[in-house]
C-alpha cells in the first residue's frame, strides 16, 4: 500500500464508529419501511457525501454508488458490512469542497434564494487539539463571521435575511457567536433531510470520534424508530433560526 494510501486509510478509520452507528440506523429503517439497505444508507445517512460522491439527488446513482450498494446489500452481517464500508471508504477521494458554497473557515453561505442567505458550519480548525467552538476561538469565529458578513454586503445586496438549521444551536459555544435576535428565533426544524451534518454531526467529537453517551441514547432509542419521521430519532433535533441581515451586519460592526 502507497504512503498517500495509508494515510487515507488512517483518516478514515477514526471515523469507524461513526460509519457504524448510521449503518445501524439505516438497517433499522430498512427494515421498518421495507426499503433495501443500500437505499436506506443513500436517502438517510452521510455516507453518499462521505464517499465524495456529493449531494443525494433524483437521478440514478452513479456506478461508484451502485458497487458499493451491491457490496453492501451482499454482505451477510452488521460486522460485514461496516468492514466492506471502511475498504470503500479507504479508497475513496477526501470530499471536495462543495462548489455552491463559499467559504471563510468554519462558516460558508449558499447564494441568495429568494433574498435567504443559508449558513453552514464546518470544523476547520482542530488540529491544535482545541475545538473550533473551544473558549480561546470565539475571536477567530467571529472575525470569520464578519469576514463573510462583509463579502456578503459587497457581493449580494439582495440578501435581506440570514438563516441557518442546525442541531449546533442547542449548543451555547455556538450560540455566543451570533447576536441574541438570532439565536432567540430559534424552533424545532419539522422533516429534514439526513444526507448532510446538519443532524449527524452531533455524534461527533472535533477530533472525529463518537459521543459515547449520546450515540448510546440513540441507538436505544432505534426501537422507537417511526420510518415516516425517522428525523425524530435523534436526540438533538436541528433547530432553525433567522433574522434580517442588517441584525447580524450590525452585531459584527459593519452597520
Amino acid at each position: 500500500m502507497s504512503a498517500v494510501a495509508d494515510a487515507r486509510a488512517a483518516q478514515v478509520a477514526v471515523f469507524r464508529d461513526y460509519f457504524g452507528l448510521q449503518l445501524a440506523f439505516a438497517e433499522t429503517l430498512a427494515a421498518r419501511s421495507g426499503l433495501p439497505l443500500s437505499e436506506a444508507v443513500r436517502g438517510f445517512t452521510n455516507l453518499h457525501r462521505r464517499l465524495s460522491l456529493g449531494e443525494v439527488s433524483e437521478a440514478p446513482p452513479g456506478a461508484e454508488w451502485r458497487r458499493y450498494a451491491e457490496g453492501l446489500d451482499r454482505a451477510p452481517d452488521a460486522p460485514s458490512r461496516l468492514d466492506w464500508t471502511m475498504e470503500v471508504m479507504a479508497a475513496a477521494p477526501d470530499e471536495p469542497p462543495q462548489p455552491n458554497k463559499v467559504r471563510f473557515g468554519c462558516f460558508s453561505y449558499d447564494p441568495p434564494d429568494a433574498g435567504v442567505v443559508r449558513i453552514h458550519f464546518n470544523n476547520h480548525d482542530s488540529r491544535d487539539g482545541a475545538g473550533p467552538l473551544a473558549r480561546s476561538k470565539v475571536g477567530a469565529r467571529r472575525s470569520e463571521l464578519a469576514r463573510m458578513f462583509a463579502h456578503l454586503r459587497r457581493t449580494a445586496p439582495e440578501a435581506e435575511t440570514v438563516a441557518g438549521a442546525s442541531w449546533l444551536y442547542h449548543v451555547e459555544a455556538y450560540r455566543r457567536l451570533f447576536p441574541p435576535a438570532y439565536t432567540a428565533s430559534a424552533t424545532l426544524a419539522g422533516k429534514v433531510g439526513l444526507t448532510g451534518v446538519s443532524s449527524w454531526g452531533q455524534f461527533l467529537t472535533h477530533q472525529g470520534a463518537v459521543k459515547g453517551d449520546l450515540s448510546q441514547t440513540f441507538l436505544e432509542g432505534l426501537g422507537g424508530l417511526d420510518p415516516d419521521a425517522p428525523w425524530l430519532a435523534f436526540p438533538l433535533r436541528p433547530l432553525r433560526v433567522s433574522a434580517p441581515i442588517a441584525c447580524l451586519e450590525d452585531h459584527f460592526g459593519l452597520g
